[in-house]
Formats: structure tokens, sequence, C-alpha cells
């Protein structure tokens, strides 16, 4: 059985999709019918550059101990 691991890239969309699930949608107004996103794209964004970013860095500073 061979195992592929996940990108990097593919843990950070992981991470930001988690990050969405536990920050759910605000119900506001009058009717409830008002929706604004816990957290907004420009955030997800940087989430995702973030820890792609750091994974990457660990992997580079892993090979140097090698």
């Amino acid at each position: 059985c061979v195992f592929m691991s996940k990108s990097n890239k593919e843990l950070a969309v992981e991470v930001a999709i988690a990050v969405i699930t536990a920050n759910p949608r605000l119900v506001y107004g009058i009717k409830n019918t008002d929706i604004l996103p816990a957290v907004n794209l420009e955030s997800i964004c940087n989430i995702i550059k973030g820890v792609n970013y750091t994974l990457e860095k660990i992997d580079k500073d892993n090979q140097k101990t090698k």
C-alpha cells in the first residue's frame, strides 16, 4: 500500500476550511435576514498563504538537518 502525502498547499487549504467551519456566519438584522461571513476572503487568503509559508519553511529547515 502506497500512501501519498498531501502537499503543503493542500494542507493550507484544509486549515482554512477548518477555520471557516469553526467560525460560522453571523446572522443579524431586524428579521435575521442579513448574513455576514465571520471570515472574509482576504483573511482566508492570508491563512492559506501563512500556513503554506510556514510548512514550506519547516520542510526546508528539516532538509538542512538531514
